[in-house]
């Protein structure tokens, strides 16, 4: 369910973005050839529909595509975090047994006192 919900959030992302780019320019075409239409009549109509089914499949297109683009950097950047936790974990176990073995020494060193003193 969390992969689906991020998929989402990936292609709306990726939505917004590659509308951003291309609205502009659609919007350009699309005046051009509505002024073009008033010129020419209704072949002219056949034909922007035609080119505006076009450029929404494109767009559809792209956008699967950045979104794929925007998961994989996701994707990418939580190994490297991953990976960096899990080296410093490992790191930190080192350091606590390192520490757990000074520990039991001092305690064997401090027995050894305790038997000495108690001899004494």
């Amino acid at each position: 369910m969390l992969q689906s919900i991020i998929k989402i959030v990936f292609l709306t992302q990726a939505t917004f973005e590659i509308g951003r780019e291309r609205l502009e320019d659609c919007l350009d075409v699309l005046a051009q050839h509505t002024d073009e239409c008033k010129e020419q009549g209704s072949d002219c109509l056949q034909e922007t529909k035609a080119q505006l089914s076009s450029t929404a499949s494109l767009l559809s297109n792209k956008i699967q595509q950045r979104s794929e683009w925007l998961e994989k950097q996701l994707k990418e950047k939580i190994g490297k975090q991953i990976a960096d936790f899990s080296l410093n974990a490992l790191e930190d176990a080192q350091v606590i047994n390192e520490l757990k073995e000074e520990v039991a020494c001092l305690r064997a060193e401090i027995s050894e006192m305790k038997a000495k003193k108690v001899a004494v």
